[in-house]
């Protein structure tokens, strides 16, 4: 339970709040190894579906989206 005495949590901008969403969304593509480097074929390893193409001035890596996979495989059609 907050103290009277305690200060409010700081308000964050809108652009705060979507740079903070933007780097907890890169950090989980790491964490789960969604986001790798590709080989010197341009291929990504399995289960990787962002390229890190380089790291930002803040020191995350920056990702392009290249593949996705869907929680299920779509049916097979049947002829």
């Amino acid at each position: 339970m907050a103290n009277p005495g305690d200060k409010a949590p700081p308000t964050l901008t809108p652009e705060e709040r979507a740079k903070k969403a933007e780097e907890a969304f890169i950090r989980g593509l790491i964490a789960r190894g969604e986001a790798a480097k590709a080989d010197e074929h341009g291929n990504l390893p399995p289960g990787a579906t962002h390229e890190i193409i380089g790291t930002s001035p803040s020191g995350l890596p920056i990702v392009v989206r290249r593949r996705f996979y869907g929680a299920k495989t779509p049916p097979k059609k049947s002829d």
